[in-house]
């Protein structure tokens, strides 16, 4: 009870929008969005999926840093240099540290994220841990929508097979 109760005050206590000036952005502290990601891995396995998250800002101090918390579903294609492909699904935690560009139409971040979820491949199911981070950035087109890319570094430990590399995301999304 004690850990909603942290997590409830630490959601209202993040209602307090930042101005982001010329553009007309007002920051809002939620915000949602999905895309689509592709993992590239240097010994042959790649891995294609797509993502839905739900954020808040949990911290923001008044030169515009700000923490957000993220919590992602994923559906992933993960395909093993030995030949064998496995479908997963996750639930995946992800903490974004960053800020407003000078020119406050472009938010620059670098982000960790970690989960678990089942996967099948081979006729087999297994677990699949996924671990990675990286950076991105947010281009708002609008007060309350933006477009995102991140590039990074994601690793799938999948039925003690590991793929993973250079992860890269695009997507789009909504503040309220």
């Amino acid at each position: 009870m004690r850990k909603i109760s942290l997590f409830v005050l630490f959601w209202l206590l993040s209602f307090s929008p930042l101005f982001a000036g010329e553009s007309g952005f007002v920051f809002r502290p939620l915000f949602g969005g999905g895309g689509g990601t592709a993992v590239f891995d240097g010994a042959g396995g790649y891995g294609l999926g797509g993502i839905g998250e739900f954020a808040f800002l949990f911290f923001q101090n008044g030169n515009g840093f700000q923490i957000s918390s993220h919590i992602i579903g994923r559906g992933d294609t993960v395909n093993a240099a030995s030949g064998i492909r496995y479908g997963s699904g996750a639930a995946v935690k992800k903490f974004s540290f960053g800020g407003f560009l000078p020119s406050r139409r472009f938010r620059s971040y670098a982000f960790a994220e970690g989960g678990i979820g089942f996967g099948s491949g081979n006729g087999e199911t297994a677990f699949n841990f996924i671990f990675g981070g990286g950076g991105g950035f947010d281009f708002f087109f609008h007060q309350k929508g933006s477009l995102y890319l991140e590039v990074g570094y994601l690793q799938h430990f999948i039925n003690n097979n590991l793929v993973g590399g250079v992860s890269i995301t695009v997507g789009s999304r909504g503040w309220f």
